[in-house]
């Protein structure tokens, strides 16, 4: 398969994985609330159990889908050093997999919230909270260095990547849910709560159908580097 077939599939796969992802997030909580009024746990308890169960179940599927989608950072980069383009898309991928299972777990915060006792509730509530946060850390250990690395790489060397499209980079997004959380209250409904219930997801599936488009009938550089060149 040529360059240019890899890269319009892994645009599609890491296109598919944020839909996958985000139909995720809306079955957990979709809601027409305002941003302010929006409650993802409050959302969750009122949700049918079989729908959590599904919700929860799209993320080890979808992670895959993301893992295979972080390719195009090696297939779009490997001209500003191979090695260091298959770490960015190995931190990356790696991230999204973490990712899948943490929406796995989110599911059990769903059932917490179904604990009629306040006390049971709080106490099982914590308790989710420390393996959620544990694959929560986790995605930011292998997720800042890879955008680091993607900047770098984009920007140090001219490649095929568009430096402007940088300011799409989903995991870069993905940290806007925390700068721009007041903003984020203002928006009224009908679209508070979708937009930040599908902020982080949302932001892959920006990136993706942006890529895919710019990258659709970009054509690779018929000379491979040659490997001494590489850095």
């Amino acid at each position: 398969m040529t360059t240019a077939r890899l890269l319009r599939c892994s645009c599609l796969c890491g296109l598919l994985g944020s839909l996958l992802m985000l139909t995720g997030d809306m079955l957990f909580y979709g809601s027409w609330l305002s941003g302010r009024d929006f409650s993802s746990f409050h959302e969750m308890s009122l949700k049918p159990v079989t729908q959590l169960v599904i919700a929860g179940s799209i993320g080890p599927i979808a992670g895959i889908f993301y893992a295979l989608g972080m390719g195009v950072f090696y297939l779009i980069l490997q001209s500003a050093g191979k090695r260091l383009a298959a770490v960015a898309a190995g931190l990356l991928a790696a991230t999204m997999l973490i990712g899948g299972a943490y929406h796995a777990v989110f599911t059990t915060f769903g059932f917490a919230a179904r604990v009629a006792d306040p006390a049971t509730r709080a106490a099982l509530t914590s308790q989710i909270y420390s393996l959620y946060g544990l694959l929560s850390g986790f995605t930011y250990v292998t997720g800042i260095p890879g955008t680091a690395l993607v900047f770098l790489l984009a920007l140090r060397k001219r490649t095929l990547f568009p430096r402007w499209l940088l300011v799409f980079m989903p995991t870069l997004l993905s940290l806007g849910s925390q700068v721009f959380h007041d903003w984020l209250l203002m928006i009224p409904a009908p679209l508070g709560g979708v937009i930040r219930g599908g902020w982080i997801n949302g932001s892959f599936v920006l990136f993706f159908a942006i890529a895919t488009c710019v990258f659709w009938t970009i054509k690779a550089p018929k000379k491979e580097i040659p490997a001494t060149s590489i850095s």
